[in-house]
């Protein structure tokens, strides 16, 4: 291997410092790339393909591993949310299929820091790290060396330092829920939105909703977040906006569901957040957003990049419309 010898290392010492593995000494590092770069040498794409054949030979306990970091929330927590369950293993699976194993860590857990993570994670080989979505946060901080990392972000929240993340495209499937509304021939559609999701996503939703209201100059007085505690205060909200659809940021209840479906002033009902029997709505695609941020760890893994990526780079896929009825 040229490399190594114009480092003057083995050439497994040339590999493993070229992939930013921790078991190398920072400056041997630094004098094999060094020695890349004066001989022009780049990654081979299909080189990082066939390696992912043969690590997916390897059974999974002898794979190279990429972290999980469960931002916050304790574990038991996250176990019984549908969101967090979904988002795990799709990742997981991901992960698997590109010829690498995936192992859990939990930040919130107890005596656990960003630091003492570190540590773990370089005393384990371990270089990759996809970041959970941070539930009920609206910004968070990870406070370690960034220079021995590939990482990516699940979601849309406000990370520091800002790293390539994979999110909902949460404007776009507002904006496709309000044009469902449209074709199904309400003039006066009104969104109910949840207020502490809306300041996780820093008002995406009823941004979008504004922008693409019928009716501009009213848009703003058809935006709620929650529905009134009483069904008489909703039905004089309704009636007040005049309302004709609704758009939910949140599914309502099974029982105020049913009670709605009964008034009829309302033509339709939708729900971007994700679609249940009887109400149409937005698939968010949670496992392919997890997928997207395994992806994007392992495409820098490949390509031997580390370290905050001076221009981040945000996937958002865009969510399936979904009908039932």
């Amino acid at each position: 291997m040229k490399v190594a010898r114009e480092a003057c290392v083995a050439a497994s010492t040339a590999s493993l410092a070229l992939r930013g593995s921790p078991r190398v000494l920072p400056e041997t590092v630094e004098r094999v790339k060094a020695a890349a770069k004066r001989l022009g040498y780049s990654a081979d794409p299909r080189v990082g393909s066939l390696m992912a054949r043969i690590r997916m030979a390897k059974e999974i306990h002898d794979r190279e591993r990429i972290a999980f970091v469960w931002v916050n929330g304790l574990k038991e927590d996250r176990l019984r949310d549908r969101f967090s369950q979904t988002t795990v293993a799709c990742a997981k699976r991901r992960a698997e299929e590109l010829g690498w194993a995936m192992e859990e860590f939990w930040l919130g857990s107890d005596g656990m820091t960003p630091a003492r993570l570190e540590k773990v994670l370089l005393t384990r080989g371990i270089t990759g790290v996809v970041f959970s979505s941070p539930l009920a946060v609206h910004s968070t901080t990870v406070d370690w060396n960034w220079s021995h990392f590939a990482s990516a972000l699940i979601g849309n929240l406000e990370f520091h330092p800002p790293l390539h993340r994979a999110g909902h495209h949460h404007y776009q499937n507002m904006w496709t829920a309000v044009e469902k509304l449209r074709a199904a021939g309400c003039a006066r559609p009104a969104a109910v939105l949840f207020e502490p999701h809306q300041l996780h996503m820093q008002g995406i939703h009823q941004a979008a909703f504004l922008a693409n209201y019928p009716l501009p100059r009213q848009a703003l007085s058809m935006v709620r977040f929650g529905l009134p505690e009483s069904r008489a205060e909703t039905l004089a909200w309704l009636e007040k906006v005049k309302a004709d659809g609704l758009v939910f940021g949140m599914n309502p209840s099974e029982e105020t569901l049913h009670w709605l479906r009964t008034l009829p002033r309302i033509k339709c009902m939708v729900t971007v957040d994700r679609p249940e029997p009887g109400l149409p709505g937005i698939n968010t695609q949670n496992g392919a957003i997890a997928a997207d941020a395994v992806d994007l760890v392992i495409a820098q893994l490949h390509r031997n990049e580390r370290g905050v990526p001076v221009s981040p780079i945000s996937v958002l896929p865009e969510g399936v419309w979904e009908d039932f009825g």
